[in-house]
């Protein structure tokens, strides 16, 4: 059906470019012509109205499920629970991420890489499910620089705000405006950063602890496009408490 999207074939097209035999895929094509997906006009073959929906729908799903195969290690070994199911229906958006990974030379580059990224952030928005002070000290910073920050985060990390020694600089960028802080009633099990630049996610391994070690990270309109959807998703759910 793919090769149809482009072009029509007849047998010997078809017996070139897939390199069967022909009673194989003839089998195929009247399987296909069965259920008015291809029609056959002069020995030639092209699809059908029905057709052309279904291919483009494969073409889809197969962009879709192209990142989980260049990155198959980092979705297999995280805990992907918490991500919305329908979330999954655009990861075709994320087609040019790269895998930003540590290693035994370098036990920090992933965490490093991240702040680095997030020092150059702008305007943020943040689904955070850890507190960590190397993090916000990087957010005031940015915060003084005029950027603003909108951020989703849990009762526990709230908690931990609260009696930070960030929490009155917070409370004081939110009355200039600069700052919004929504919380939801549920663990989160995703990090995800978003701003003008670029988008990062993290995740929480199976058994419940953060994996500091890696994230997928994308510079490009698209995937933080795909971002700022399932940032959505999240703030839907969620209440502002300052």
């Amino acid at each position: 059906m793919l090769l149809l999207s482009d072009m029509e074939y007849d047998l010997n097209a078809f017996r070139e470019e897939l390199d069967k035999p022909s009673a194989s895929i003839l089998h195929g094509l009247k399987e296909l012509e069965r259920i008015n997906l291809i029609k056959k006009n002069f020995k030639r073959y092209s699809l059908s109205s029905k057709g052309v929906l279904c291919s483009a729908s494969l073409k889809k799903l197969f962009k879709d499920l192209y990142i989980f195969e260049i990155n198959r290690d980092f979705w297999l070994n995280h805990s992907i629970e918490s991500i919305p199911r329908d979330s999954f229906r655009n990861t075709y958006l994320l087609k040019d991420s790269v895998f930003v990974e540590s290693d035994e030379h370098n036990l920090s580059k992933s965490f490093t890489k991240y702040l680095e990224l997030l020092s150059n952030c702008g305007n943020m928005e943040i689904i955070l499910p850890i507190f960590l002070e190397e993090h916000l000290e990087i957010i005031l910073e940015n915060l003084e620089n005029g950027d603003n920050l909108l951020l989703i985060t849990n009762d526990e990390v709230l908690s931990s705000l609260r009696n930070s020694k960030y929490y009155d600089d917070l409370a004081d960028f939110s009355k200039k405006g600069q700052v919004i802080i929504r919380k939801v009633d549920y663990d989160l099990k995703v990090f995800l950063t978003i701003c003008d630049e670029f988008m990062s996610l993290s995740l929480f391994f199976k058994d419940g602890l953060f994996d500091n070690s890696c994230f997928i990270l994308n510079e490009h309109s698209d995937g933080i496009k795909w971002a700022k959807i399932l940032f959505e998703k999240f703030f839907e759910k969620s209440v502002r408490v300052i």
